[in-house]
């Protein structure tokens, strides 16, 4: 018997969305990178200067190079700028991809992001260059944003802002700025670097 019902396969809203902030990052002159979801509390946690308790760790890992999920891009992205020193100058170098986080509210405590990391190495690299990249992203992508200083370990204390978004500026959606002298030493980086990261499916939905 033949089947009656029929589907039509798509593309999701999120998977829309971030095939466009591609396209943006493209435009803007980076070049596309895609990593590992699985790393070591090294390259996530200790040489990113955050506690390895705010990552997600795997129960039963094969080895300790893929014991923790990651929840940024940035660390892969780093990873890629530490073998790149005879490539010229600048860098620019991005990702889209997913990330978990842990959320008290979420089923067994963790959710899953969609999240873009982009990251830009030469030595004048610094937080205006950066800022105008976000800024053409969010124009592109139809979000209304405002920025309030941040002090997140990875990124130069005062070189730094968190993006906000949403009714009265509610909700965080990413942080860019320059990142940490030490980051960059852990990582053998021996140009400066500046990066950001958003979470896409707060974006969408904002």
């Amino acid at each position: 018997e033949r089947p009656t019902d029929f589907t039509i396969g798509r593309l999701t809203p999120i998977e829309v969305f971030s095939r466009k902030a591609k396209d943006i990052m493209i435009g803007l002159g980076y070049q596309e990178m895609i990593y590992n979801y699985l790393g070591s509390g090294m390259d996530y946690a200790e040489k990113m200067q955050i506690p390895a308790n705010q990552l997600v760790k795997i129960a039963n890992p094969m080895t300790e190079n893929y014991e923790y999920v990651r929840n940024s891009p940035i660390p892969g992205l780093l990873q890629t700028e530490s073998v790149s020193a005879k490539a010229s100058y600048p860098h620019r170098t991005f990702e889209v991809g997913k990330v978990a986080l842990k959320d008290a509210e979420a089923n067994y405590g963790i959710v899953t992001r969609q999240y873009i990391g982009f990251l830009v190495s030469h030595a004048q690299a610094d937080y205006n260059e950066i800022a105008s990249h976000v800024a053409t992203l969010m124009y592109f992508l139809g979000n209304n944003y405002t920025v309030r200083e941040s002090d997140d370990p990875r990124f130069v204390p005062g070189r730094q802002v968190e993006i906000l978004v949403g009714e009265k500026d509610s909700k965080r959606v990413g942080v860019f700025g320059e990142v940490h002298p030490a980051v960059l030493e852990a990582f053998d980086v021996m140009m400066p670097c500046a990066a950001a990261e958003l979470d896409l499916d707060l974006l969408l939905t904002s």
